[in-house]
C-alpha cells in the first residue's frame, strides 16, 4: 500500500501547490464530508468534490479502498453526492501455488448520498440516506443488489476549561436492508471490511472524541452489529473461483467460504442471523488543516473485533476538491 499513498500525497501536494499560484486570493473550503457535521453546514451552496483512499490491514489480508466523489449542497442543511469506489485486495489464498499472494482489483458499487444536517438545543444533528447499486456479486465488491441505508449522528461540543481543547460525545445508528460502504462520513469499522452482508442489519456507536486547536481529534468508541432475519455473507478474501480458505473460526465464515448461507456454505436462501453479527471497539487519531495542504485530512487508527477476534490497522487520506472545483465552474 504504501507506494500507492505515496503517489496519492505527491499528486495533492502538486495539484495544490499549482493552484495556489494561479489562484492565490481563492478562499479555503472545509470539507464537506468532515466528522464534524457543524462545520459540513455551514458550507455555503455550490458544487463538491473529494477523493479518497483508505487500506486496512490484519493478519488474513488486506483490504484498500479508492473512492471519487462529486455532489452539489443545496443550502447550509440539504446536500446531495455520488461516487464509485474501487477495491484492493490482498489475500493468502491464492490459485496459483508459487505464489503466497494474490491481489485483486474490481471496481466497488456505486452510490448515493442525500444528508441533511442541522442544530437543535445545542446538538449537532446528520441524516444520511444512502442507496449503493449492486451489479455483479463476482466481478464487483458487493452483494450483487441494491442496499440501502439510512444513517443517524448525534454530538454536542463541549469546552474544556480555557484550553483551546473541545470533547464530543458522539452517537451513531443506521438501518438497512445490508452492509453498504458509505463514503460520506465514515466510520473506520466500516469502511474496507473483509465481506459484504445482505440481510435487514442495524448499526450502532457511541464514543467521544477530544479535538484540539480544531487540528486534532483523537476519538475511541465501541460499536455493535445486530442482524435480524436471514442473512448472505460475501467475502472478499476468499476468491468466487478459489476453493482455498482458512479455518473460520470465531465465526468468520468469510474467511472460510466466499458466500455463507442457508447451509452454512451455498449459494442460495439466506442464513441464520448469527453469521453477520458482530461487536467491536477502536481508536482513531484524525489530523487536518494541514498549513500548505488545508483540504487534506489524515486518520490513523486501530479497531478491534471482538466477537470475530481480530485486529485491524488502517490509515485514511482524504483530499477536498471542492474549492478547486468551484473555481473552475463558478469562479469563487
Amino acid at each position: 500500500m504504501r507506494p500507492i499513498y505515496t503517489f496519492l500525497l505527491a499528486a495533492f501536494l502538486i495539484v495544490q501547490s499549482g493552484f495556489a499560484q494561479s489562484t492565490p486570493a481563492q478562499k479555503s473550503v472545509t470539507s464537506d464530508t468532515s466528522t464534524s457535521p457543524n462545520e459540513s453546514a455551514a458550507e455555503t451552496s455550490g458544487p463538491t468534490a473529494f477523493v479518497q483512499a483508505e487500506g486496512t490491514n490484519f493478519n488474513m489480508g488486506t483490504v484498500t479502498t479508492y473512492d471519487f466523489d462529486i455532489g452539489y449542497r443545496a443550502n447550509a442543511h440539504l446536500s446531495a453526492d455520488i461516487g464509485v469506489p474501487l477495491f484492493s485486495v490482498r489475500t493468502p489464498f491464492s490459485i496459483v501455488a508459487t505464489h503466497d499472494w494474490r491481489t485483486t482489483t474490481i471496481l466497488g458499487t456505486p452510490y448515493i448520498d442525500v444528508r441533511y444536517d442541522t442544530t437543535h438545543n445545542k446538538t449537532n444533528i446528520t441524516t444520511i440516506l444512502t442507496g449503493a447499486i449492486g451489479l455483479n456479486e463476482e466481478k464487483v465488491f458487493s452483494t450483487g443488489r441494491t442496499e440501502a441505508q439510512w444513517f443517524f449522528h448525534f454530538d454536542r461540543n463541549y469546552q474544556i476549561l480555557t484550553y483551546d481543547v473541545t470533547f464530543s460525545p458522539f452517537l451513531n445508528f443506521d438501518a438497512g436492508t445490508g452492509t453498504v460502504d458509505r463514503q460520506v462520513m465514515p466510520r473506520p469499522y466500516e469502511l474496507a471490511r473483509p465481506y459484504e452482508t445482505h440481510g435487514y442489519l442495524g448499526t450502532g456507536e457511541a464514543g467521544g472524541a477530544f479535538t484540539i486547536k480544531k487540528r486534532f481529534r483523537l476519538e475511541g468508541s465501541g460499536y455493535g452489529l445486530s442482524p435480524w432475519g436471514p442473512q448472505k455473507v460475501y467475502s472478499r478474501l476468499v476468491s468466487p473461483d478459489s476453493l482455498l480458505g482458512s479455518d473460520g473460526h470465531h465465526g468468520r465464515y468469510w474467511d472460510e467460504f466466499f458466500i455463507t448461507g442457508g447451509d452454512i456454505q451455498n449459494t442460495y436462501g439466506g442464513g441464520p442471523t448469527r453469521i453477520v453479527r458482530d461487536n467491536g471497539y477502536g481508536m482513531y487519531l484524525t489530523v487536518s488543516r494541514f498549513k500548505r495542504l488545508p483540504n487534506f485530512d489524515v486518520q490513523l487508527g486501530y479497531t478491534r473485533s471482538v466477537h470475530y477476534d481480530y485486529g485491524a490497522a488502517f490509515i485514511m487520506l482524504r483530499y477536498n476538491f471542492t474549492g478547486i472545483l468551484r473555481s473552475l465552474t463558478t469562479g469563487e
